[in-house]
């Protein structure tokens, strides 16, 4: 368990790594479309043996100032679960809520898949930034015949005035995109 806590650190860690030129590594295309939104990828890594990451933004944004980001990261690992992916993210989510007003989470089960929906904030005690919605799905990929944990994800934000309509809108939205998130069927294969 030490081991896989220490590797999940190290994998999280690396994220932080920037790439120099955009590969797909894990064979999923050049664009993928969330709920009507197009997106490009531009930004991926393979920091370790077992770990991959890309993103995809609206050709026309940028990640200092996107609207919507879709994920998908890869860990190649017996070890690692989708509940001990999540557990991960709620700790740094509980941490980060002893200073983000607005940070808090739900979790929800299926068959050992997980939804992790959750809202974050940047700013100070008086102004917001930015907000930003996420929804992950956690689960287990069998990726080139061998056992994964698969992360799919979807990042909105709005900005200064934009945040309370957007905060708003997240009611109408959460049924209809977590259901589009769990139904959409990628099916990575690493490049060798």
């Amino acid at each position: 368990m030490r081991k896989t806590i220490t590797l999940l650190l190290a994998i999280f860690s690396c994220l932080s790594m920037s790439s120099q030129e955009v590969i797909d590594y894990l064979n999923v295309g050049n664009t993928i479309e969330f709920n009507g939104q197009k997106m490009v990828l531009r930004w991926s890594t393979h920091p370790m043996e077992l770990y991959y990451l890309q993103e995809w933004i609206p050709e026309d944004e940028t990640f200092d100032n996107y609207s919507q980001m879709f994920t998908v990261a890869v860990i190649l690992s017996e070890e690692v679960t989708p509940q001990l992916a999540v557990q991960m993210k709620i700790q740094e989510l509980e941490e980060r809520a002893k200073t983000d007003a607005c940070c808090n989470y739900q979790v929800y089960e299926n068959n050992d898949e997980y939804i992790l929906d959750f809202l974050v904030s940047d700013g100070n005690a008086e102004t917001l930034n930015c907000v930003e919605w996420d929804i992950h799905h956690y689960k287990t990929a069998i990726i080139n015949g061998k056992k994964a944990q698969q992360l799919n994800y979807i990042s909105t934000r709005a900005y200064g005035d934009d945040i309370m309509p957007f905060l708003e809108s997240i009611k109408d939205k959460r049924v209809e995109w977590i259901t589009a998130l769990t139904q959409m069927d990628i099916k990575c294969e690493i490049k060798e």
